[in-house]
C-alpha cells in the first residue's frame, strides 16, 4: 500500500541520469522506476532514496531521528575513497599501503620498503 502512495505509473524520470559521486552506483529506486545514485554509508535514505545493497548498507530506521544507511547486522564499517569496508575486512588502497577496518576507523601498514631507485 506505501509503494502504491509513492510511486506513480507510469514513471516520469528525468532524460539524463544522475551523475553520481565516485563509490556510488546508479541503482533503481525504492518504486522500480528510475535510476538514482545509491545512499552510502551515513546518508539519510527512505523508501524512495535507497541504500548501496552492493556494499551490505540497508535502510537503518532504528534511530528515531530519520533513517540512515548502515550495514545490515548493526557492525561497525569504514569508508574509504568512496568505498565501505566491513569492519575487520582487509583492503589495499594502493600498492604500497595495506590496512584493515576496525571499530569504525581503519589502520595502515607500508608493503614496501624505502623505494629504492
Amino acid at each position: 500500500q506505501v509503494c502504491a502512495q509513492l510511486c506513480r505509473r507510469p514513471c516520469y524520470c528525468p532524460w539524463v541520469p544522475p551523475r553520481c559521486p565516485r563509490g556510488s552506483p546508479l541503482v533503481l529506486d525504492g518504486c522500480g522506476c528510475c535510476k538514482i545514485c545509491a545512499r552510502r554509508l551515513g546518508e539519510p535514505c527512505d523508501f524512495l532514496h535507497v541504500c548501496d545493497q552492493s556494499q551490505g548498507l540497508v535502510c537503518d530506521y532504528s534511530a528515531g531521528t530519520g533513517a540512515t544507511c548502515n550495514f545490515e547486522d548493526g557492525e561497525e564499517g569504514c569508508e574509504v575513497n568512496g568505498r565501505v569496508y566491513r569492519d575487520g575486512e582487509v583492503f589495499q588502497p594502493s600498492c604500497k599501503l595495506q590496512c584493515r577496518c576496525l571499530d569504525g576507523g581503519f589502520t595502515c601498514v607500508p608493503l614496501c620498503q624505502e623505494d629504492v631507485r
